[in-house]
């Protein structure tokens, strides 16, 4: 194993379950993310299916550098992802960092919100 994927494996304190008082905080400056049946949720609609193939790209390798494996979903020109962390079977802090990472990703490939434009 690289020493790059033994610093991605999170610490303890990133593998505690948030509480939804937690989640709700930590998704506040994220337009479009939801908390819905514990997982985060988010769907980006991109300017054409190749800028979708792009983002999902970009996406996998910003979580593959996490350490993480959300579940993602490519439709046409949608991009979504269902994030939970399923060793602890709910939302921690290594979700919500994959998340501000994977929003400032759909800014960069033009991608918007489902539902915000």
């Amino acid at each position: 194993m690289s020493a790059d994927a033994d610093n991605a494996r999170p610490d303890a304190d990133e593998r505690t379950r948030l509480t939804e008082e937690q989640i709700a905080e930590g998704l506040a400056d994220l337009p479009g993310w939801a908390f819905s049946e514990g997982s985060l949720t988010y769907t980006a609609v991109c300017e054409s299916p190749q800028a979708a193939i792009n983002l999902v790209s970009a996406i996998g390798q910003a979580a593959n550098s996490q350490d993480h494996h959300p579940d993602l979903l490519w439709s046409y020109d949608e991009v979504t992802l269902d994030l939970r962390s399923h060793d602890v079977d709910g939302v921690t802090k290594r979700d919500l960092r994959l998340a501000r990472s994977v929003s400032a990703l759909s800014g960069e490939f033009d991608a918007t919100p489902l539902g915000m434009d």
